[in-house]
């Protein structure tokens, strides 16, 4: 009896322990550059869309490519706690290499969870968009 005692207790400790460290991961910050499914270096082609006009823009020069991700892969995003679907956008961007796209997000939706708006990601999505 106290051995099955003993066992439900370590049970306890360790859904409780597990449930805890779940918790503190969805607040750990985390930035584009760790996202990414590879080495963000070889994207060599982007893709943006404005989401309230639909107007698309390219780009293919693979030294803007580069610069433009070495200003955005550092900064740190925070999952957002409502992770309700959004049906609107800012503006969309989609990441490849050759012809293989290896990423799509908005400044708030990368891999399928939301994250918190950081203006900073915005501002530097409408700087390259707007040139």
């Amino acid at each position: 009896m106290r051995q099955m005692l003993m066992i439900a207790l370590m049970l306890m400790i360790a859904a409780v322990g597990s449930g805890c460290s779940a918790a503190a991961d969805i607040n750990e910050p985390i930035s584009l550059g760790q996202l990414y499914p590879g080495e963000i270096e070889r994207v060599d082609r982007m893709e943006m869309t404005n989401g309230s006009t639909g107007e698309k823009h390219t780009y293919e020069a693979a030294e803007q490519v580069q610069s433009w991700l070495k200003s955005i892969q550092n900064i740190e995003l925070t999952v957002s706690i409502d992770q309700s679907k959004k049906d609107r956008f800012l503006y969309s961007v989609s990441l490849f290499e050759g012809d293989k796209k290896t990423m799509s997000f908005t400044p708030n939706f990368i891999n399928g969870k939301y994250y918190e708006t950081d203006d900073k990601v915005v501002e530097v999505v409408e700087v390259l968009f707007e040139m």
